[in-house]
């Protein structure tokens, strides 16, 4: 306890504490833009005392995300919403982090307002969820997944890529992957969900190729000096 509102350092980067905001899906986002809420709830956070403060995952692709109302970073027109945010953090005193993520055979669901059901793919709220294999995640999540070709994971690498740089254009001095929850790198790390065949598939190895690949991809654009973790 006592280290815990001690300062932290890494890399180029210290924190006034050890004490971090954690990644929160809030729903409020529109054509996967952040707004006046996440600005007033990440500002306060911040103002409140938080060394290191993350709004929710920020999708890398539209299909990345949740649902239609959560945030992205997949087009230039996003940075704006993100560098307000980032702004009013730092004046605050605390470290604007961003976690990058795809949610892959979890995505195209309803609100949790609305039952957080997954949406039909014909319906305009959702879209054909993707993941390593062609199976689905179970339980409320019951519509068929497509197996993602090599190139369209290397086109998740260059999304990564893409949304690493904008993330630093908007002032992010902090970057994490999102590899948990089930979501697609998840997916592709577990052997009930990845049944490949080819160097993405089967043995640890291969199933870690995509998320080194992944990492090496945005390391390239995000500089030595910020954590990337």
């Amino acid at each position: 306890m006592p280290d815990l509102f001690s300062p932290y350092t890494l890399k180029g980067v210290t924190l006034r504490n050890r004490i971090a905001m954690s990644p929160m899906t809030m729903y409020r986002s529109v054509e996967g833009k952040v707004g006046d809420y996440h600005l007033m709830l990440l500002g306060s956070r911040a103002a409140g005392g938080f060394g290191l403060v993350f709004p929710e995952q920020i999708a890398i692709t539209p299909d990345g995300r949740t649902g239609t109302c959560c945030a992205g970073i997949w087009d230039d027109n996003q940075i704006e919403g993100l560098a307000r945010v980032c702004a009013l953090v730092k004046e605050m005193g605390a470290v604007p982090a961003i976690q990058l993520g795809h949610t892959g055979r979890k995505g195209s669901e309803q609100k949790p307002w609305e039952g957080k059901r997954q949406i039909a793919p014909d319906h305009p709220d959702g879209w054909q969820v993707r993941g390593p294999s062609a199976i689905t995640y179970g339980g409320r999540y019951t519509y068929p997944v497509q197996e993602l070709s090599i190139p369209e994971i290397h086109d998740l690498h260059r999304a990564y890529a893409e949304a690493a740089r904008r993330a630093l254009a908007a002032g992010f001095e902090w970057l994490e992957m999102h590899f948990a929850h089930g979501y697609l790198g998840a997916s592709f790390f577990s052997p009930l969900a990845n049944q490949r065949t080819d160097a993405y598939g089967g043995s640890l190895e291969n199933r870690l190729r995509f998320h080194r690949e992944a990492m090496d991809a945005v390391r390239a654009v995000w500089p030595e000096r910020l954590p990337l973790t």
